[in-house]
């Protein structure tokens, strides 16, 4: 990859994680001019704002990557046995690494839950239907494509790639709600779990292997945490 080359995946990616940091004003700008009161709607009226924020970025994604996407779509249908048996090794690894240190967090810090499943749980409660679609289908495809295709870019090394696309997917999930310097520490949980998703990219260069499986991983936790609600 030439200096030039790099520069331009460097600029891909910093637009769509600005387009991704501040996907907000996408329905809030419009709201401003039509004076809707974004904070009167309803929490599943919000929802369905964030779903519609989160969808429109789809779209850029799908058409920015769409060569790509089909290619490897193809793939990972003719060979999908194969990378689900890969996949969910690693997965595995990756939870038992987020567990673990979620363990250790919560026994030697004064934090013992992330601030970021605080956060969850109260949309679960609030807008249980909107936000599995948000959480499980949604947010893995833009999380993936992001830090891990479109990051992942940007490195020759691609061990290097595995560490940093871990290292920012980790802070993006604590940063956010963070009070104090110790919810940091879960970056180490959430960095584990993205490192084995960009391990899968990095080992069999499909992005539809770390997306199934975080959609999986995202799925399984929010219905578990929808049940325990309702009951």
């Amino acid at each position: 990859m030439n200096l030039i080359e790099r520069f331009k995946k460097i600029g891909l990616f910093l637009i769509l994680f600005i387009i991704f940091l501040f996907s907000d004003l996408i329905y809030l700008i419009p709201f401003k001019y039509l004076n809707i009161d974004y904070y009167a709607l309803s929490y599943n009226q919000q929802t369905l704002c964030s779903i519609f924020a989160s969808s429109i970025l789809i779209l850029i994604l799908v058409f920015i990557y769409r060569k790509y996407l089909k290619e490897k779509w193809l793939d990972f249908k003719s060979n999908f046995n194969k990378y689900f048996d890969f996949g969910i090794k690693l997965w595995f690894l990756g939870l038992i690494g987020m567990a673990a240190t979620n363990l250790l967090i919560a026994l030697f810090s004064p934090v013992q839950e992330a601030n970021n499943e605080v956060l969850v749980q109260e949309m679960l409660n609030l807008a249980p239907i909107l936000s599995f679609i948000s959480a499980s289908i949604l947010a893995p495809f833009i999380e993936e494509m992001l830090f891990r295709k479109s990051l992942g870019d940007i490195f020759k090394n691609k061990k290097i790639m595995v560490i940093m696309s871990g290292l920012i997917f980790g802070l993006l999930h604590v940063i956010f709600s963070i009070q104090t310097p110790w919810d940091l520490l879960y970056t180490i949980p959430y960095g584990l779990l993205g490192a084995s998703f960009a391990f899968m990219l990095y080992k069999e260069d499909n992005i539809f292997i770390p997306i199934t499986f975080h959609m999986l991983h995202n799925g399984i936790l929010t219905l578990i945490s929808i049940i325990f609600i309702g009951i």
